[in-house]
Formats: C-alpha cells, sequence, structure tokens
C-alpha cells in the first residue's frame, strides 16, 4: 500500500523566531523609513480579508493600503520572513528518513510563490513529492479542497496530515485521512502515530 504524508508548513515544519508584528513593523522601518500604528493596524485588516477571500496577491494589496510603494514592502516583508523560519532540530533527516517509505507533500494556507520561498530558504524545497497551497486549491483548509488537491497530486491509497491547528487535524478527518497534531514530537514518530507501522 502506497501512503503519503502531508505537513503544515507554519507552525509545524517552520516556526518563526520573531513575531509576525515585527516583522511587519521592520518591513515599514526599512522601506519608509518608520512605522506607524494606524499602518500596522490598516494592513493586517486588509490582509486578512484578502487573504480569506484568496484575492490575489494579497500583500500587495495590503501594502497598498498605506503605501505607494506596495511592491517592495511585499518583497520586503517575505525576505524578513523567510529568514526568521527556524526548522525543527532534526527535521531534515526525519523527511529524508521518512521519504524512503511514504510520498511526502506539504499542504499549507498561503500563497503559493511565498510558502515555496519559504520552503527553499530552509532547505526543505526537495525534500517534498508535491507542494499544494491553499490559493491554488481555491480555499484554506479546513475546507475540503486542498484536501482533494493533495489527493490529486499524489497518487498514494492511504493519506495523513501533521499539522499545528484545528484547520489541518479537523480537515484531515473529515476527508477519511490520519490526522496528528503537532506538538514538537520528532516527524520519524509520525507513522507510529497514525499506527501505520
Amino acid at each position: 500500500m502506497q501512503r503519503a504524508i502531508l505537513f503544515d508548513l507554519d507552525g509545524t515544519l517552520l516556526h518563526l523566531s520573531r513575531g509576525y508584528g515585527e516583522l511587519l513593523a521592520e518591513t515599514f522601518r526599512t522601506v519608509e523609513g518608520e512605522c506607524r500604528d494606524e499602518w500596522l493596524e490598516t494592513y493586517d485588516e486588509a490582509f486578512f480579508e484578502a487573504f480569506t477571500a484568496c484575492e490575489p496577491e494579497p500583500c500587495r494589496s495590503a501594502f497598498a493600503t498605506v503605501s505607494d510603494d506596495p511592491d517592495a514592502l511585499a518583497t520586503k516583508l517575505l525576505e524578513l520572513e523567510a529568514e526568521a523560519n527556524r526548522v525543527p532540530e532534526g527535521t531534515h533527516e526525519d523527511l529524508a528518513a521518512l521519504s524512503d517509505r511514504y510520498q511526502l507533500g506539504v499542504l499549507t494556507n498561503g500563497m503559493p510563490e511565498w510558502q515555496r520561498e519559504k520552503l527553499r530558504a530552509n532547505d526543505l524545497d526537495s525534500l517534498f513529492d508535491a507542494v499544494i497551497t491553499s490559493y491554488e486549491a481555491g480555499a484554506h483548509k479546513p475546507e475540503p479542497a486542498p484536501f482533494e488537491a493533495a489527493e490529486s497530486a499524489l497518487t498514494a491509497d492511504a493519506f495523513g496530515m501533521v499539522g499545528d491547528s484545528d484547520a489541518d487535524v479537523d480537515g484531515a478527518t473529515r476527508q477519511g485521512w490520519a490526522a496528528l497534531r503537532y506538538d514538537g514530537q520528532r516527524f520519524r514518530e509520525v507513522p507510529t502515530e497514525f499506527g501505520w507501522e
């Protein structure tokens, strides 16, 4: 039986070493020379509204509500976010070992170019057979569409999901997948937790 394990990205495979608000503030300071509280609030509201609706380029469009240089701001924020992410100890080794027996994928709520850049910046991109983003699926986890997209991308008889949120676990469970809430355990333990060994 061919089995596939899908991993959430943010909060599971990658962990921010700095608060997101801190990264956003540094982005404004670097590009605009200052950071105002109203910019942060306006950006957050505009971003989450656009992101939830899967509108194109939500970061750029949110920055455009407060700046005449949204491209530079979006580029800088992605750079800082990629740099600030850390991979849990042993992840590369665990994923390499799992790939000998399972198909591996990333199933993440996010924009394709951003999520793939974060994977690349942390030397994770070559470890997966597929990367599925909610934007490409047209809906965010826990909706069925991302999970269905993963089933189309990977030719497996059984699927499992590892993630740190209800959206990951509940969405996978409703899809009939095995599901594991990530709480810091080594990734090589996942098959045992799924009851696959």
